[in-house]
Parts: C-alpha cells; structure tokens; sequence
C-alpha cells in the first residue's frame, strides 16, 4: 500500500491488511478516490494547506505571504525554488533557526519503568501544521501537538507537504529546540508525489539534475537548509511514476550525495531499482541499493513476521543492523486499535526481528478527535496505557496497552544543571516567580521543558499527577498532584546519569499545604530509595534546597518526590525542579537589540553572544516597567504577532542552564 494512502491519508484506503497477516493485497494510488486528504487534514487536489485555490505553477500558493512582511512562516519549497533559496536573500531565515545542541541520551535496565519493555528505536511522523502558513516561532493558540513522549522516541521526522502547497519542508525551529532537548535528531521532509495527488516526473528530474562537474546541487541546497537551520537531514519519499533505471541509479547516487555532506538520510519503500513504484513491505533485492546508501529505512505497512526476519536476514547480510529497518505502523487513522502490529514486531519475552517501529500521524491523539480538550488523555494512554502508569501493561478497550509496554525510556539528565518548570510548550497564561504576568492562549515548543521520565508512576496513595495549565511558578504550567493522600507516597519522576558532586544540590519549588521529601536512587543500590528532607510548604510558592555532597562520587539514576502525612484533599503544585552543580556563568546579553514594527506585529533581532541553545525569553515592556511574555527562542530573532498597546521597548533576556535571567538586552519602539 502507497504511502500516499497510508502516510498521507486520514483512513487507509479499502483493502488494507493487517501487519499480522501472511499475505498482501497491493493497494495502488489509483484506486483511491481522485481527491485525497494530506498530511494536514486538507483536500490536496485544488487546494492549498489553508484552504484556498492553489496556483498551478511550481511556485507558492496565492495565499502565501509576502515573505519580509508580518507573520514569518516555516519554509516549504518545490525543487526549482530550493535551488534559488539562500540564507543571505531570504528575510524570514533568522526566524526559522534553532540552535539546541543534540542531547546525549541513556537506555538501559535503570531508565526502563515496564518490565516487559526493551530498548527499542522509534520513529515518528507528526504533523504539527499546515504545509503553508506555518508560523514559525508559535502562535496564539493551546490545541497545538506538543510531542512531548519524547522519552520514547529515537527520530522525528516533520511530515507534510502537497503539490499544490510545496514539497520539501524544513522543521518549525520550535519543534526543534524540544527535540534536541531530549536527544531526538529532527528530519525535514522531501516529498515526490503520485501522479494522481499532482505529482510531476519533472520535479523528480530536477532534484536529481547534476551540474557539470556530477554533482547534485539540490544535494547541496539540502544539506545548506538543514545545516543553516538546525537540524539533522532529510526523509526522501519518491512516489512519482514514470522513472526508468537511469534515474533509479540518479537518486541513489543523489543519497549518497547527501549523506556525504553530513545529512542523516532516511529513505522510504516505494521507489524499487528498476524506477517504478512499488511498495516492497519489505527489504528486498529491488530496493536494498536504497537501503545500503541511506542511514534508515521506512518499510511499507503491509508487512507480517515472515516478512520481518526476511528483512531482518536480508539486512544482516549487507552488514548492516536490522534495527536500521523501521515497520510503519499507520497510528493515524487505527488510532488505539494497533496491538496487533506492536506484538507482531515486539513480541513479550523476547526481541522479536530486531526491526524498529515507525509511527506515522501520533498526533492523531490531538488531530483525531472533535474534542481537543481530550488531547492530554488521549496522548498519555496512547504511550503509557489507559493505567497512566508507565510501570503497567493492563489493556483498555481496544486491547491497546500502551508504547511503554514495548519500549524502554531514554534518559537525558545526564549532567547538571538540570532545570525544569513542567513546561510543555502551550499555556494559557505565563507567570514569573507565582505572578502571572498576562492570560491567553499560546505554543511555542521552544519554551518546552525536559519533561517527566515516567509519566506516572505513584507508590503509595493513589494519587493523581499531571500538568495543569492553571496554575504556574516560571512559564506556562506546573505539575499538579492531589487527592487523599493517606501514606507516605513516592513519585518517580526522572531517570538520570549523573555523578553527584561535592557541590551538587536539588531544588524544588512548590505550593500548597504538604510536607515534602526527595527521593534518589544510585546505581550501585538501584533498588534502594534514599530519602532527603526538604520541609513543607504552605499556601505561597516556597523554594527549598537540599545539598546532596553527601553522596558525591556515587551515580544517580532516579530523582523523584514523596509526599507525607495524612492528608485526604491534597492539592498542591510543583513550580521547579532542580540539580545544580557549581556556579555556572550567565549567558552574555545580547547587543545591537533592533525592534521593528512589521504588519500588526514587531520583528525583533540581535547579534547573540550566548553559546549555542541558549534561551532567549522576548518580552514587552511598558515605561511603568510592566511585562508581557511575547515568546522564546534560541536563535537570534523573533516575531510577535501582537503587541501591548502601551509598550515602550522589547527586552530579549538569555536564560542561563540553571534556569536563571541574565542581563537583557533592549530595543526601542
């Protein structure tokens, strides 16, 4: 099955078959109705990512704006446009820039919650918006996919695109700041279509145009665009009919091209050797040449176990890890109905084939639903279970139990400082220090914090845990616990890697009437928790910090919290959570501060004199010294769609690893 169909359809089209079946009923584009919908919920045949008439040139829509003015947008090109861009012409390019540094990461029996799971690699297709009009740095808006189960992913892939709206898509900057965050390498999207959705052989041809010398400038155009941006390569998906072996044996020299000049390079089973499309469901010998040039491999959907080890032994004799093969596994339009296909692939009590998983749409726990008040729910019983408990393998209705059950956490607190405010990236309002400095609506996913480990795991009490959006000490949510708490409960929040120091201390910030403790777990105990004090806190937001010298040179594999006392209507609030080490030094503040009015909203830019990934928090300031939150990013540029009308001047303030504000700098309006 194409896919087009599979990973471009909201519903995979009639004749689809099950992972778990022995044999495949090919589903061709061209028995699908002549009108698809895309990657982004839109009609592909006639109409743009915005819903408006699509120009029939191999240019941008008619809807899009005019780039320099207002509201600037993640980048999509056809390859003809590709070609032309370049960092230095285009004025939106500093607005699409992340700098966060890939996260080391952790995987073993230590960060593993479920019993049942393994450390296994994951790959995710999602959606975050429309092809075009994608805002580049957020948006006034809370239902906004958030990713944030980074913990069980090893790669993102940023999936779009249409004819009538652009091909290749570079990633939001937001979605890659929290990537990064959590260790997860970022793919942009190039996207060769069907005939039948507008595909055009021409556009293939120009892709894989060499120039004098052999080489392919495309090639280089992708690397420079990934390179000057942010993040770490491409997934390459031709389902253009109409290519002959010549032009097969172009796009594999085209990926070798492209991974020479460092791009990690993920290619999809459609295109076979000979240049026709057809889906393999497989590794086979018509599209292993693929496969031995790209670093990853997305396998079609209707695989089975048969075709699992085939591909698997097929894998290992090129000499390469079978783990490379990833099985897609359409989450999108099955939703929760997909157990089938992970027991196939991770079968309990033993490895299985050794090939990876490839989730296309998870974010259908957002876009799949009318409600999108569901989202939350619906998110953590798509990865945890319908048990919120990670630790747990109890099935819901649909017999789904849960991604935790098949694959181990990753760990990304592996040095200190380590600063969280449980932020996942939207909110409703923004506070400092407990003061909410305005309400309304946003994302911005650069503003996302390094997320819980375990998503949740409560020993004690049945206490509830989540993020609540009310209620924040710095950013736009806390973590929220409460219920009767009727023993001493321990919550498990993050696995870690670290050496503790004579210098190193946890702090924690909270509010509400509990008692508090910490709760660490070292690698040479792992089965012991050992508890610190911290005290209690009240109605206000309280800090307390615990030096944890005591311990130094031990490794620390667990950090968590207890609550004590009895207690039957708990409800408090956790602000910040905290490992610091010695005194790090704030970032330098940011010179040659320029604020400019464009359309209803401002660009702001400066020259950053911060290392790399560090945050940068924009905010409006009156001349009474009162501040609205405008957003974060870690480039050096940024837009606002709206500001207050009394404001004076823009500060762009660097937030230090230790969570602290260094001095700003300012433009005036």
């Amino acid at each position: 099955m194409a896919l087009a169909v599979g990973l471009l359809g909201a519903a995979m089209a009639p004749g689809a078959v099950s992972a778990a079946s022995t044999t495949a009923t090919r589903v061709t584009p061209a028995s699908t109705a002549a009108t698809r919908v895309t990657a982004t919920g839109t009609p592909a045949t006639g109409t743009t990512g915005a819903g408006t008439p699509a120009t029939a040139r191999t240019g941008r829509a008619s809807s899009a704006p005019s780039a320099g003015v207002g509201q600037p947008y993640a980048p999509n090109w056809f390859p003809e446009e590709l070609l032309a861009w370049s960092p230095s012409s285009d004025p939106d390019a500093a607005y699409n820039r992340s700098t966060t540094p890939l996260a080391g990461r952790v995987t073993d029996r230590l960060t593993t919650a479920n019993p049942l799971a393994r450390p296994r690699r994951v790959m995710a297709l999602s959606v975050f918006a429309n092809t075009d009009g994608n805002p580049s740095q957020g948006s006034a808006d809370f239902d906004y996919y958030t990713s944030d189960f980074w913990q069980y992913l090893d790669t993102l892939v940023f999936w779009g695109g249409s004819a009538g709206e652009g091909l290749i898509l570079a990633p939001n900057p937001t979605v890659v700041d929290a990537a990064h965050r959590n260790g997860v390498p970022v793919l942009g999207t190039v996207f060769l279509p069907p005939t039948v959705y507008g595909g055009k052989l021409e556009w293939v041809r120009q892709l894989l145009t060499r120039d004098a010398a052999g080489h392919f400038p495309a090639a280089a155009k992708l690397a420079e665009a990934a390179d000057y941006y942010g993040f770490d390569g491409w997934f390459v998906n031709q389902e253009t009919e109409g290519a002959d072996p010549a032009l097969a044996a172009d796009m594999r020299d085209f990926l070798v091209e492209l991974k020479a000049q460092g791009q990690q390079v993920l290619w999809y089973d459609s295109m076979v050797e000979s240049g026709e499309v057809d889906w393999q469901d497989a590794l086979t010998d018509a599209n292993d040449g693929f496969f031995a040039v790209s670093d990853l491999m997305f396998l079609n959907y209707g695989w089975n176990a048969d075709r699992l080890a085939s591909s698997a032994a097929h894998a290992k004799a090129m000499g390469r890890d079978p783990a490379d093969l990833h099985a897609g596994v359409d989450v999108g339009w099955r939703q929760f109905a997909v157990q089938s296909y992970f027991d196939t692939l991770f079968p309990d009590g033993g490895n299985g084939s050794g090939v990876s998983l490839a989730l296309y749409r998870p974010d259908f726990t957002l876009t799949g639903t009318d409600d999108r008040s569901q989202y939350a729910e619906r998110d953590a019983r798509f990865w945890v279970g319908a048990d919120d408990d990670p630790s747990t393998s109890g099935a819901d209705a649909d017999g789904w139990r849960g991604v935790s059950t098949k694959v181990a956490e990753h760990a990304v607190v592996t040095h200190t400082p380590f600063v969280t405010r449980f932020g996942d990236g939207r909110g409703r309002l923004w506070a400092y220090d407990g003061k909410v400095w305005q309400r309304g609506d946003w994302n911005n996913l650069s503003a996302q914090d390094v997320l819980p480990t375990w998503r949740w795991i409560v020993r004690g009490a049945p206490l509830t845990v989540d993020l609540d959006h009310g209620q924040a000490w710095r950013g736009g949510s806390s973590l929220h616990i409460r219920g009767d708490l009727t023993e001493p409960t321990t919550i498990p929040l993050y696995a870690t890697r670290l050496t503790v120091g004579r210098d190193t201390r946890l702090r924690v910030t909270a509010t509400g009437d509990a008692s508090w403790d910490a709760v660490l777990r070292f690698a040479d105990q792992p089965g012991r928790d050992v508890v610190v004090p911290l005290g209690d806190t009240g109605t206000r937001w309280r800090t307390h910090t615990a030096a944890l010298g005591r311990f130094g040179g031990r490794a620390l594999v667990s950090v968590g919290l207890r609550l004590r006392g009895a207690q039957p209507d708990l409800d408090v609030h956790v602000g910040e959570f905290a490992l610091l080490g010695h005194g790090s030094r704030p970032p330098a503040a940011p010179v040659n501060v320029e604020a400019e009015r464009s359309g209803d909203g401002v660009r702001v830019h400066w020259v950053s004199r911060a290392g790399e990934g560090t945050r940068y928090e924009v905010e409006a300031v009156t001349a009474r010294g009162d501040r609205t939150w405008l957003g974060a990013t870690t480039g050096s540029a940024f837009y606002a769609a709206k500001l207050p009308a009394d404001t004076a001047r823009v500060e762009v303030v660097p937030v230090g690893a230790d969570g602290r504000r260094a001095a700003a700098g300012s433009g005036r309006l």
